[in-house]
């Protein structure tokens, strides 16, 4: 046997056929150049479908049942079927299979890959030799020994001669030190990843068909984040397309490198930013810089400083002069005066820095300087700042303060400032009302919902639009609102607010807004006492007037009424009685009315109590039941339940009789129609009093309120205006809505006294 070089000693044990087998049609795509040599064939003959493998070399007796069993293949793993080939010498031998299902990323079909080795111990012819078998020992011995991974492989090729896959042959014990992968032999590397590197497959492939080794170091994601340096060198004979792969895992020693590559990236970039830094400082501060270095006498004391670097600031204190490699001593005028000169050689002597504030006063020039200086080796970095101005801004500043201290201690208004990131109220410079539990302690931190209950239910909705008029406000101006606080059990006080932003971040967010409080309940009655007082005094002697001209004319009335109902009650019988009933009622009522409106000149408070005003309502309709009576009017009642109100009885029902009277005076007779509905409206109860009467234009609504202006010829206009006076003691808002030849309807909402 002639001796063969390593690249072309054949290491495996045995010799096996690789095949790639469509198993549908029994068409071979591929057969690796053992196959070809044993066979004594060509692949093309087999591509190009001019041959059937199984059909010209496998043994007819075994022909139908291996046919069978590549269809009967499935994905549980490998199967085992013997099967006689025909070699070139016309001889038979039987090889054993091992078929799986195998289905690379290229295919969109599944195919079969069978591995064929000789049965039993039949080697090539060459391996029987003992001195080849001596020679293969030592090589496998070698390769077993390796640090490096070890592995030779066989390239499969697809269509056209395109490298498809390969197919590990063998490996050594050192591969799984280098990649993750175990009990890769047997297998190909597409059955191991999802995705092989195709630039290595490629590789492989030209390493395999030329024979030129190739070496190269690259990054494999597929191989558990790796970095590999591969070399790659055929193995076998010429027509063989296996080749051998030793390679390294430099995973870490890129690692290293690409971290020392980021650290003298880092360390560079570092250096050029504290460049740029120092740089900058030096053309921007207005600080005056200044590094010297340190020069010393013979016994190693220092005796001055000479100036290295400096900026433009310091330039100009020193009147544009040129100071860089000139001494200290020699260029400044008053360093050893202001003891500058003694506090540097300070640090440079101890190596504690200095930061000092000196008054210089000397020749007009007052100033306030502040001394920093730093140590570095034989360098002294020092700066001057003229702090001159920033000394009177912080003393003009603390007198403000102390000014404004006292002005927040001596306010009577409550100051409050309101902080709309955490929507609480961040300062608070005095209790509020400490019968209620509004005080200092108590309110500051809190969630401005929490507070949201103390403000009456009417006013709340105020609040609310105060609070988004403050947000759309300028820094100039002032909101200002009057709201109702309640400060204990059921007793309301108004307050007068008034709000300003005190810090916006931008154009669309609000910081904090500031309140000033100041409670004006006191002040509020009182005007509006005056205001009332004022009314009733004019109101008072027109209705004292009017009362006493009524008296005369009413005791007449009455005295002939039943003078008539005397004299004719035999002659008209029961016919008429009806009517002197409702003349002596009516008579009876304006008497009363009368007598109310002198009392009324002279006003009283309300006193209000818990009453039920449905069955106030009740009693105003009965007391209008003669009216409606003759007047043929219709009213329709839409409410049931009781409806608990803080009232003054005997004056609310004047006010309603009144707007009942005037219903039914706006309605035409014996058509006219009167509806009440009573109902729970939020917080309060609603009151509505509509009527199909004659209707008002806006002009008349907008005036029906006002004292001596009426709708009627000889109407004094004194009605309407006490029915708002009345509801004004109630706390209920009165609405008008009307349309001429429609209607009229009035709207009032008492307090729930439940509720407020």
């Amino acid at each position: 046997m002639s001796q063969k070089t390593a690249s072309e000693l054949n290491i495996l044990p045995t010799q096996q056929l690789i095949l790639l087998v469509d198993p549908d049609n029994a068409h071979v795509k591929f057969l690796n150049d053992v196959g070809e040599q044993y066979c004594g064939m060509d692949l093309s003959a087999l591509q190009k479908k001019e041959l059937c493998f199984y059909k010209e070399f496998v043994h007819p007796e075994d022909y139908n049942g291996y046919l069978k069993h590549l269809k009967q293949i499935n994905s549980e793993g490998d199967t085992i079927y013997p099967l006689r080939l025909k070699g070139k010498n016309d001889k038979w031998e039987t090889f054993i299979f091992k078929d799986r299902l195998y289905q690379p990323q290229t295919e969109k079909k599944q195919q079969v890959l069978s591995l064929a080795s000789p049965a039993g111990d039949n080697s090539i012819e060459e391996s029987q030799n003992p001195g080849y078998n001596s020679l293969q020992t030592e090589y496998e011995h070698l390769i077993n020994s390796l640090h490096d991974g070890f592995a030779i492989v066989e390239m499969i090729y697809g269509k056209d001669g395109i490298p498809l896959d390969y197919f590990y042959l063998k490996t050594n014990p050192a591969f799984q030190k280098h990649v993750d992968f175990k009990n890769v032999t047997g297998k190909t590397v597409r059955e191991l990843v999802k995705q092989p590197n195709e630039k290595w497959l490629n590789a492989f492939a030209k390493v395999a068909e030329t024979g030129e080794p190739v070496r190269f170091k690259e990054y494999n994601a597929n191989l558990g984040d790796t970095w590999l340096d591969l070399y790659a060198f055929k193995v076998g004979e010429k027509d063989s397309r296996r080749i051998g792969i030793l390679f390294r895992n430099i995973t870490g020693e890129k690692k290293q490198e690409e971290e020392l590559q980021n650290r003298l990236e880092r360390h560079h970039k570092d250096l050029q930013e504290s460049r740029d830094l120092l740089q900058s400082v030096f053309d921007t501060t207005n600080l005056a810089i200044a590094v010297l270095r340190a020069i010393y006498d013979e016994e190693g004391r220092i005796k001055d400083f000479i100036f290295l670097r400096t900026n433009k600031v310091l330039q100009e204190m020193y009147l544009q002069e040129e100071i860089i490699g000139r001494t200290y001593l020699e260029t400044t005028k008053h360093g050893v005066e202001m003891g500058t000169f003694d506090a540097y050689k300070q640090v440079m002597t101890t190596g504690e820095p200095l930061d000092d504030e000196v008054y210089f006063d000397k020749e007009g020039y007052n100033h306030w300087f502040r001394l920093t200086a730093r140590a570095q080796n034989d360098l002294l970095i020092a700066t001057i700042e003229d702090i001159s101005q920033r000394k009177a801004e912080a003393k003009e500043l603390e007198e403000t303060m102390r000014f404004k201290q006292e002005l927040v201690r001596a306010t009577p208004e409550v100051i409050m400032i309101i902080n709309l990131n955490s929507y609480t109220i961040r300062y608070m410079n005095k209790d509020l009302a400490p019968e209620a539990g509004l005080i200092k302690d108590n309110v500051v931190g809190r969630e401005l919902q929490q507070v949201l209950p103390y403000i009456h239910p009417r006013d709340r909705e105020k609040i609310m639009q105060f609070h988004r008029n403050l947000l759309k406000s300028s820094a100039e101006d002032i909101i200002e609102e009057e709201i109702r606080l309640k400060l204990k059990g059921s007793a309301w006080e108004w307050f007068n607010l008034r709000g300003k932003i005190f810090k916006r971040r931008d154009a669309a967010w609000v910081d904090e807004y500031v309140l000033l409080i100041r409670n004006i309940h006191e002040q509020k009655y009182t005007q509006k006492a005056l205001l009332k007082a004022e009314k009733l005094s004019i109101q008072g002697e027109i209705a004292r007037t009017f009362a006493h001209e009524l008296r005369n004319p009413l005791a007449s009335i009455g005295m002939v009424g039943e003078v008539l109902s005397r004299k004719l009650k035999d002659s008209v019988g029961e016919n008429y009685s009806n009517y002197f009933k409702i003349l002596k009622r009516s008579t009876k009522t304006l008497n009363d009315l009368v007598n109310n409106l002198l009392n009324a000149s002279n006003y009283s408070p309300a006193v209000l109590k818990e009453e039920d005003l449905a069955i106030m309502m009740d009693n105003t309709i009965h007391k209008a039941a003669d009216r409606i009576y003759l007047s043929g009017i219709k009213v329709e009642k839409n409410y049931k339940g009781k409806f608990p109100v803080l009232a003054d009885k005997e004056k609310l029902e004047i006010a309603l009789l009144n707007l009942i009277v005037n219903a039914s005076e706006a309605t035409t007779p014996e058509e006219g129609r009167i509806e009440i509905e009573i109902k729970k409206h939020k917080t309060d109860f609603m009151l509505r009093i509509s009527d199909n009467g004659q209707g008002m234009t806006q002009d008349q609504i907008d005036h029906i309120f006002e004292a001596f202006y009426s709708n009627k010829e000889t109407g004094m206009g004194i009605g309407m205006s006490s029915v708002k006076s009345i509801l004004e003691e109630h706390d209920a808002p009165i609405k008008v809505s009307s349309r001429l030849n429609e209607g009229t309807t009035f709207i009032i909402y008492f307090p729930n006294a439940e509720v407020h």
